[in-house]
């Protein structure tokens, strides 16, 4: 085959396999794959690598021939083991160049002579096994086979990136994709949710690109308009019902988390002592007297803070959604508080200031 057709496969195959395997790409060994897709023909003193090599070029040729050990699992099993050390290295240059390599064998199946793949026995190796349907080298054949594997590795790019789960993610736009994938990533990166939705308490149409913060009740909880909003198909817990949704990577996150144990300490105590360099969110349970009234009215689905009478659970809160419960004090419970980094941002310094705590109301007295 003419090199052209050997570099177009094995980008091909380079490029399905970030689709499939969902591997980061990277022009280096995107480079080494092509490189490594001419060398099965070293043993050719007139190939593109034969010739800048022609000290081993021509020794192969003289005493093996073309397409033998070369093109042969021998070869193969060679080169593994050359290259074995960028396995622990550079994994992906170290499948690059096995699978350039290979690439290589594999096409020149498809040649009229095919290939003497388990040399030395004499068993010649084709596909397709009709010799009509073979390429012959430099023929009309041949090029339309690489005009299409062109066209296909243009169209294969874009996936290449996205990977096969995100490329039918773009397309299906599937809510349900996307909390699978959140779910087994969150923590990792900051995401962005591509939403169009309907209000199950409004019914008013939004569309909004929406920072993802968590998960809740098979939904995803998503910051919209400064508020959280929780996202998904039950309208028993659900603010917003998906209509589409494409989940959508962003850089990467680090997170901070510090447990605050809560016992004998009010909300207002939380929010007015906690002093900290960043933003946060607050989540966590908090057991309080059932007898204290709140004036709140939860109509919402979901609400970063619920009460329950004696129970108060955080969800992705922030300190202004605890204005109407800061009265409200712990008999046993823990916060935790989680800071959200970007790349680049200064160290969490958390601290409490040396205020002395407020008394433990009477009715708890007993209680502790």
């Amino acid at each position: 085959m003419l090199a052209a057709t050997h570099a177009a496969f094995s980008t091909a195959l380079y490029l399905g396999g970030a689709a499939v395997f969902e591997y980061s790409t990277d022009p280096v060994s995107w480079g080494v794959a092509i490189l490594f897709s001419f060398m099965p023909d070293i043993d050719i003193p007139t190939s593109k690598v034969g010739r800048p090599l022609f000290f081993i070029s021509v020794p192969l040729e003289k005493r093996f021939g073309h397409r033998t050990i070369t093109h042969s699992v021998i070869g193969v099993a060679i080169l593994v083991i050359l290259a074995s050390p960028l396995y622990f290295t550079y994994p992906l240059c170290f499948w690059s160049i096995v699978g350039g390599y290979w690439s290589h064998i594999q096409i020149d199946m498809a040649n009229i002579r095919g290939v003497d793949l388990f040399w030395p026995s004499p068993i010649r190796v084709v596909m397709p096994g009709k010799i009509k349907y073979r390429l012959e080298v430099g023929s009309k054949a041949e090029m339309i086979v690489l005009c299409s594997m062109l066209v296909f590795c243009a169209g294969l790019y874009p996936m290449s990136s996205l990977g096969l789960r995100g490329g039918l993610h773009q397309i299906l736009k599937d809510f349900d994709i996307s909390y699978d994938e959140f779910v087994e990533v969150q923590g990792l990166n900051w995401y962005t949710l591509e939403l169009k939705a309907i209000d199950n308490l409004t019914l008013e149409h939004i569309e909004c690109n929406c920072p993802v913060l968590g998960a809740w009740q098979n939904g995803l909880i998503v910051e919209f308009n400064g508020k959280a909003r929780s996202v998904g198909k039950s309208q028993m817990h659900h603010n917003l019902y998906p209509v589409d949704a494409v989940l959508i990577k962003g850089e990467p996150l680090r997170v901070i988390s510090q447990r605050v144990d809560m016992k004998g300490r009010s909300l207002r105590w939380l929010v007015k002592n906690l002093k900290a360099n960043h933003g946060y969110y607050l989540l966590g349970e908090l057991f309080v007297d059932a007898n204290k009234v709140v004036n709140v009215s939860q109509i919402e689905a979901y609400h970063p803070v619920i009460w329950g009478g004696d129970k108060v659970k955080l969800h992705y809160a922030k300190a202004e959604d605890l204005r109407e419960y800061l009265s409200l004090t712990a008999i046993r419970g823990e916060v935790v508080v989680q800071f959200w980094l970007r790349l680049g941002d200064e160290g969490v310094e958390l601290r409490f200031s040396s205020e002395s705590e407020a008394p433990t109301p009477s009715v708890l007295n007993e209680m502790f």
